[in-house]
């Protein structure tokens, strides 16, 4: 028997369903990327085959397949069938092994879902270990039942190395296959994954790849992209899902536009007592017990016992056997100042014309970053900082070859004695450097690390999620004022028109040893280190 789940072009997708049911599978993509969305479309086509099997929901999220199919729900919410605490688990389940009948486990209410779900493992084991018939046990968020790290539902990784002789088959879904017990992982001979990001994620996922390489290609995906790999399909395919049956309740909720609402006055401005027994409002300027939100920040992703784990593999290596080895002596999560500017200026080759410029800048180092599933350094003004505007243009107009004095006047339309002036600072500052040509011909060699990209090359990248920062912002080295001299050194009719400053999560991770201390960055959302220039 064949279920279609999708399609990859033109052409449908089929799985095979004994062996989804009776198998070991897993499904991993990161939040946002439609894991639950295949998980639902999964259960829509068992459900119409009538295939037997129980969703553990951590969300309370698939209760939507009861609008068109029959299913059991237990759980602890309004319009459940059976209470959770008060259901005999062991007949229901009997009862839906033998009548290939659906169960909806539904533990999102529940104190300590956990303990719930490793009580459900052991009831299944127990009876299909005498009934013997197939029926599929899927685990949602099996980051939270079967930990890498922590205490484990025994059952569940007990039905994952001997289920299959029974007729009990495993799904595990995650986002993040690094926090699931490597054992389970390791079980899965089909596997159906979309777009990953995190390093550690993707590390985890590599055994289901030929080569690093390979795995690294989930970064690329789109939400809604899957491969579907191992016993479920003759060979890898990348495929979208099909549409749901059912109303999909696991989206995110939308923002509509409201009529907005005219500011009245300050609840602190009151001249009139309070009733009594009416607790008087806070005035404006009274500080709340919640901190007030000090700015934007992107949502960080990282785990602080993951980025530890990542900091293990970044430890230097001795190269003596008496050495001792580097340790760890600190990690801690901070949050990196970024700025947002939004940049107009006049260009065009042929034709003169206003345009606009949108880019991200590193408010440490004034380094441009991109981002884009994380953090990217990028090529940026950090060499340039302290500069005036005249240095700014030389050293950025100079010839690889070099220029002579002559041709830096030609070239940027400054008088003499400001191009020596800049000429003087530069070499002060070691962007520049004299040279001799064969004939005797004095010129200045640029010594810039890397070449400034043209404004019209700069972008700011994707937009990741945000959430208020509720702690002290860290303050940022660079000024408005020395990026607005930079940008008028490139060009001198830029005018920053737009500039918001947000807050990005990284992990400063100390090093230590005989030799010395050090210290790196990892990336808060993908666990790559961040390679800023020293400052």
């Amino acid at each position: 028997m064949d279920l279609v789940i999708g399609k990859a072009g033109d052409q449908d997708v089929a799985i095979d369903a004994q062996e989804l049911v009776t198998g070991r599978t897993c499904i991993i993509a990161q939040s946002g990327a439609g894991k639950s969305w295949g998980i639902a479309v999964l259960c829509e086509q068992l459900l119409e085959a009538r295939v037997g099997f129980c969703l553990i929901d951590t969300e309370g999220e698939y209760a939507s397949l009861r609008d068109r199919f029959p299913l059991l729900w237990i759980g602890t919410g309004a319009g459940c069938d059976v209470e959770l605490g008060r259901a005999n688990i062991r007949d229901l389940m009997q009862d839906a092994i033998c009548s290939r009948k659906a169960v909806l486990f539904d533990v999102s209410e529940a104190p300590d879902m956990r303990l719930e779900a490793e009580k459900l493992a052991v009831i299944l084991y127990d009876l299909e270990t005498r009934l013997k018939q197939p029926y599929l046990l899927i685990v949602e968020e099996a980051d939270k039942f079967i930990p890498q790290s922590g205490e484990s539902a025994a059952k569940i990784e007990e039905i994952s190395r001997r289920g299959r002789k029974r007729g009990l088959g495993l799904l595990v879904a995650t986002q993040r296959p690094s926090l699931v017990a490597k054992n389970v992982l390791s079980q899965c001979n089909s596997q159906i994954i979309g777009k990953l990001s995190i390093e550690n994620d993707l590390k985890a996922v590599s055994i289901f790849f030929s080569s690093k390489k390979e795995a690294a290609g989930l970064a690329e995906l789109e939400p809604g992209e899957f491969f579907v790999m191992g016993g479920l399909a003759r060979e890898r395919v990348k495929m979208r899902f099909r549409a749901r049956l059912c109303e999909h309740r696991g989206l995110t909720p939308r923002l509509e536009a409201a009529e907005p609402v005219a500011p009245g006055p300050c609840a602190g401005s009151r001249k009139t007592p309070s009733p009594a027994g009416e607790t008087p409002a806070r005035p404006c300027d009274e500080p709340e017990d919640t901190p007030a939100p000090a700015g934007d920040a992107v949502v960080p992703v990282l785990l602080r016992e993951e980025a530890l784990d990542i900091a293990k593999g970044k430890r230097k290596r001795r190269f003596f056997v008496l050495e001792p080895e580097e340790r760890i002596v600190s990690a801690e999560r901070v949050y990196r100042p970024l700025y947002r500017l939004e940049v107009r200026y006049v260009g065009g080759l042929i034709r003169k014309a206003t345009r606009a410029a949108s880019f991200v800048v590193d408010g440490e180092t004034g380094c441009i970053v991109e981002l884009d599933r994380g953090l990217k350094v990028r090529p940026g003004f950090s060499e340039l900082l302290g500069l005036d505007e005249a240095a700014v243009r030389v050293v950025t107009g100079l010839a690889n070859g070099g220029s002579t004095l002559t041709e830096i006047e030609a070239e940027t339309h400054l008088a003499p004695a400001t191009v020596k002036k800049a000429v003087k600072s530069l070499k002060t500052a070691k962007l520049v450097t004299e040279m001799k040509t064969v004939g005797e011909t004095l010129v200045y060699v640029p010594l810039l690390e890397t070449e400034v990209p043209p404004l019209s090359a700069l972008r700011p990248g994707a937009d990741l999620p945000m959430e208020p920062l509720r702690e002290d912002p860290p303050a940022a080295k660079v000024k408005e004022a020395s990026l607005r001299t930079v940008l008028k050194g490139l060009e001198p009719t830029a005018e920053i028109v737009g500039l918001r400053t947000f807050y990005y999560p990284v992990y400063r991770i100390g090093f230590a040893s005989e030799r010395g201390s050090r210290s790196i960055l990892l990336d808060g959302c993908t666990g790559k280190e961040l390679l800023f220039p020293v400052t």
